[in-house]
């Protein structure tokens, strides 16, 4: 086996204090865990860490040699680190998640306007409303809206806000015609409204006059993680949806939607960026990181209020 996986791996068992976390933030198995730390005891000619049925418990002379070794892998990972460094141009492929409604904020431009600039990269973009697991399924960074709290304050998680989704609710000519549309946030009490049921209580909405706010508790007959889902049914007339007002903009201008709630603004999201947090992320990730933060930094819209 080779000496310095295992070795990578005992260390992690040490610093999680189980078999489980450690395969998990390896990405091994719970049983190559278990292989590696055996292999190595054997090599070494001694028990390194006490196992029971309870917990796990480090042998004297394993915290003598954890010591040791994570020295020795800290000083590779510089050594490798001011390797990686003489790199002046990102390459290698890019495995990105972003939320769909993206797909109406002009990402897709961006992303050729990134791949003109570091044309060594290839970007692999997902597109979804689904909440995954960077690491578990491989994503180098991704792309999440404030309420998302499983990404925006994962532990291990490098976080930055990029830019400020403003919100709008709205509904089609046809869903209005016959109804009072309503005028203040309480009146959404007597309409159906199509709610986005990603971060929590989805099925409060908050809105300012400038001067006070104002929560009101909504309902309806449709619920989804997906904004396109209702995007749709909102412009089949369905009910009242409150989306990113970049996403109903074009139907907006056309008159197949209108906005309602004249002088009430609907509270606005943070979109983040988000990539694991090693000691030195990659130079493809710091470019993309950079590049995305300086798009939404030019346009007012999407601009970070100060």
């Amino acid at each position: 086996m080779d000496r310095f996986v295992a070795m990578s791996v005992f260390r992690k068992v040490v610093e999680h204090e189980s078999f489980t976390l450690a395969a998990r933030q390896l990405g091994m198995s719970v049983g190559s865990v278990s292989k590696y730390l055996t292999w190595l005891e054997l090599h070494l000619g001694t028990s390194l860490v006490a196992r029971t049925t309870r917990r796990l418990n480090v042998t004297e002379a394993g915290r003598s040699y954890y010591a040791q070794c994570a020295r020795l892998l800290d000083d590779l990972e510089e050594v490798e680190r001011s390797a990686a460094s003489m790199q002046t141009m990102p390459r290698g492929v890019l495995k990105v998640r972003a939320p769909v409604s993206l797909d109406y904020a002009g990402f897709g431009v961006m992303m050729g306007e990134f791949l003109r600039q570091f044309p060594a990269v290839k970007v692999e973009m997902t597109l979804n409303d689904r909440f995954v697991d960077l690491d578990d399924e491989g994503y180098d960074v991704a792309l999440a809206l404030g309420s998302n709290q499983k990404y925006v304050n994962h532990p291990t998680h490098a976080t930055r806000a990029i830019a400020r989704m403003t919100r709008t609710v709205a509904a089609s000519p046809g869903y209005l015609s016959g109804r009072e549309a309503p005028a203040a946030p309480q009146d959404l009490k007597r309409h159906d409204c199509l709610i986005y049921d990603r971060g929590p209580a989805p099925d409060e909405w908050h809105f300012s006059d400038g001067r006070t706010e104002r929560m009101v508790h909504v309902g309806g007959s449709l619920r989804s993680n997906n904004s396109q889902v209702l995007k749709d049914a909102l412009l089949g007339g369905s009910g009242l949806a409150m989306l990113p007002t970049f996403m109903i903009a074009q139907a907006l201008d056309e008159g197949r939607l209108v906005p309602v709630l004249p002088g009430w603004t609907p509270a606005s999201r943070t979109l983040y960026v988000i990539h694991p947090r090693p000691r030195h992320s990659s130079l493809k990730i710091r470019e993309f990181v950079e590049f995305v933060s300086a798009c939404f930094e030019r346009d007012p819209r999407w601009r970070l209020a100060s």
